[in-house]
């Protein structure tokens, strides 16, 4: 039995695993910013698609998007604005940000 394609879980699915770059050049539009931050942790995106995701307005999928490797676009992140959710690696698939390590430290809570 497959998800429906519709779905969240689904969109994250594809866009974490895809290897087609037409699907994820969809998918890098998502509305959604976990789906587009999924997209930009995808090795298998290119540089099109991750220099986008760099320009991205929400700074969780910009930052992941600038660091990848097939990124050309060069931006400069001030280190006071990134916190411990920017920097999450974190597969977005089952992504529970309730009670995690990373932020006993931070100035973020939930």
């Amino acid at each position: 039995m497959t998800m429906p394609e519709n779905t969240i879980d689904h969109q994250l699915e594809r866009a974490t695993e895809s290897n087609d770059l037409r699907e994820l050049w969809i998918l890098h539009k998502s509305p959604l910013m976990n789906v587009r931050r999924a997209v930009a942790k995808n090795i298998n995106i290119d540089s099109k698609i991750a220099n986008n995701l760099a320009m991205d307005p929400v700074l969780n999928v910009s930052y992941i998007a600038a660091k990848h490797p097939k990124c050309e676009t060069k931006r400069d992140f001030c280190p006071s604005i990134i916190s411990a959710c920017v920097e999450c690696m974190e597969d977005e698939r089952g992504l529970v940000c309730t009670g995690c390590e990373k932020l006993t430290n931070s100035s973020l809570s939930f």
